[in-house]
């Protein structure tokens, strides 16, 4: 069978004690990865204020239709 350590006076397999490891290891990173806000939109960059103001209006537009249809998915 497996090896076994004791730990606290109990035997513990060696699959679980490296499972605790990896899982620990990998809750590790996902806390030290910076959030991201995924509301944030990237800035518009237009040649003009006109197509500034077009493509704002474009953007309401659709998202405006979006929020009226469901999604179809």
């Amino acid at each position: 069978m497996g090896s076994f350590f004791t730990i606290a006076g109990r035997k513990i397999a060696t699959e679980y004690i490296v499972l605790g490891v990896l899982g620990t290891y990998g809750l590790g990173i996902k806390a030290a990865l910076p959030k991201t806000d995924k509301t944030k939109q990237p800035p518009i960059v237009a040649s003009s204020d006109e197509e500034t103001k077009f493509i704002q209006e474009f953007l309401k537009a659709a998202e405006a239709e979006e929020t009226k249809a469901p999604a179809a998915h």
